[in-house]
């Protein structure tokens, strides 16, 4: 990938930290995306942190539908960024659908076509790399239309 590129997306990486009050249970965990190239993206990000000595990350249907609906905005609307137009950024995104998070972090990618490219991508970006790979974080979501990824990952 064009380092210019990856630069950029090096860039756009945000990370967010905040207090809350404690995460439910109920629906934490649920089956993976139907789509086979997230699927092969927690394949991978979860093998590399495993190889790490990390936890895998649980996966977690409502973070996944905000990533989903992060990742469609962008699309709908082309913008590329973790703050949509009104500016609500993912903080807002997570607090709007009621998960309680003690911090939280979300990758964002423009381009790649498979699990594995977005993966490479990330994996290549200092501050992608550093939020998948964070042993602190231990649930996550994944939601890709077309070309544009969101990956939201947090600890209750």
């Amino acid at each position: 990938m064009d380092r210019m590129v990856i630069k950029w997306l090096s860039a756009v990486t945000l990370c967010f930290l905040l207090v809350t009050s404690g995460y439910s249970d109920e629906a934490q965990v649920k089956p993976v995306a139907a789509d086979p190239a997230i699927q092969e993206f927690i394949r991978l990000v979860n093998a590399k942190r495993r190889s790490m000595g990390c936890p895998e990350l649980i996966w977690d249907d409502r973070v996944a539908a905000i990533a989903s609906t992060h990742s469609r905005d962008m699309d709908s609307r082309n913008f590329f960024s973790h703050t949509n137009p009104e500016g609500r950024d993912p903080f807002d995104r997570l607090q709007k659908s009621h998960v309680a998070f003690s911090a939280a972090a979300e990758n964002i990618a423009f381009g790649p076509k498979t699990g594995h490219e977005v993966y490479e991508t990330w994996l290549d970006s200092p501050g992608h790399r550093r939020n998948m790979l964070d042993c602190s974080f231990t649930r996550h979501g994944v939601g890709r239309v077309a070309e544009k990824w969101t990956h939201l990952l947090f600890r209750p």
